[in-house]
């Protein structure tokens, strides 16, 4: 009795692995002719008119993922990671926080363009604005392995709607900065020169070389922003050889011919209300 009941079983097991057998063809040959009829309606949709795929070419419109503007903005140059324009005390704390110590320059009442640092201790008259902002001097910093001779940073005033220069310097905006590497602190200038040139360039890419000059041979480099990198060789066939390396906002420029100009109309209408006063004196004439 238990053999006959196992016989039976066992056919039923076997009629099911048959029925699932052809059931499974038979979903088989339904997908065949499904995928046929798809394959026959594009052929024929194909005759009529031309197929239309996705592509690249489509849309003229890219979208910039929120990488992609992290990466351009990590691209932008600036110094010491310091936004350009911000206020000149939150500038220094983050400076003191790097290792810097405040202390006084020569020329802190005048604030310079990049051709101010050719020099050391020199500056053209078109190189800087003199009253127009102020310029600190920072002590105790680091770049790329070096101990630097000094840090300096530039401010520059604001002027609002009306033309009015706001002469605070709490209110100053950090627009430019740069290192000095001092003869008296250094003998192998050149080789503080080409070594940062190279460190530049692995960051930046090739900049553009300038060695014409007798006294300077500099690199510089540009970013899609405009801001400006500057590494300058002075002095480069003395005995004495100093580089600076200097970081500035792309429209420092126009910011400081505007400067200028406010500053002169200032000027202007100060001589004018003098002479107003001054209208009726004739003495010593």
């Amino acid at each position: 009795m238990t053999i006959l009941l196992q016989n039976l079983i066992n056919r039923q097991n076997n009629k099911l692995r048959v029925v699932s057998k052809l059931e499974g063809k038979v979903i088989n040959m339904k997908m065949k002719l499904v995928s046929a009829m798809i394959v026959t309606a594009i052929v024929i949709s194909g005759i009529q008119s031309p197929c239309v795929f996705a592509s690249s070419e489509i849309t003229d419109t890219v979208e910039t993922t929120e990488s992609e503007v992290d990466t351009a903005e990590s691209n932008s140059f600036t110094f010491r990671g310091l936004d350009w324009w911000a206020k000149k005390n939150d500038v220094e704390k983050q400076l003191v926080a790097d290792g810097a110590t405040v202390s006084n320059a020569t020329w802190s009442e005048y604030v310079l363009r990049m051709s101010g640092i050719n020099y050391t201790n020199t500056l053209s008259g078109s190189s800087y604005v003199d009253g127009g902002g102020f310029t600190g001097r920072y002590t105790g910093l680091k770049v790329a392995g070096y101990d630097v001779s000094d840090s300096y940073a530039c401010y520059l005033f604001p002027i609002d709607n009306s033309g009015v220069v706001n002469k605070s310097i709490d209110d100053a905006q950090f627009y430019f900065g740069w290192y000095v590497f001092d003869s008296d602190d250094y003998v192998d200038g050149e080789g503080i020169y080409s070594d940062l040139s190279s460190k530049l360039t692995s960051l930046y890419g090739n900049g553009i070389e300038s060695t014409e000059d007798d006294f300077f041979s500099t690199v510089t480099w540009n970013d899609e922003s405009n801001n400006q990198i500057r590494l300058l060789l002075g002095g480069k066939n003395k005995d004495y050889k100093y580089v600076t390396l200097g970081y500035i906002a792309a429209d420092a420029d126009k910011r400081l011919d505007e400067m200028q100009s406010a500053l002169d109309a200032e000027a202007a209408n100060a001589e004018a209300i003098e002479r107003e006063k001054n209208k009726n004196d004739v003495s010593g004439l």
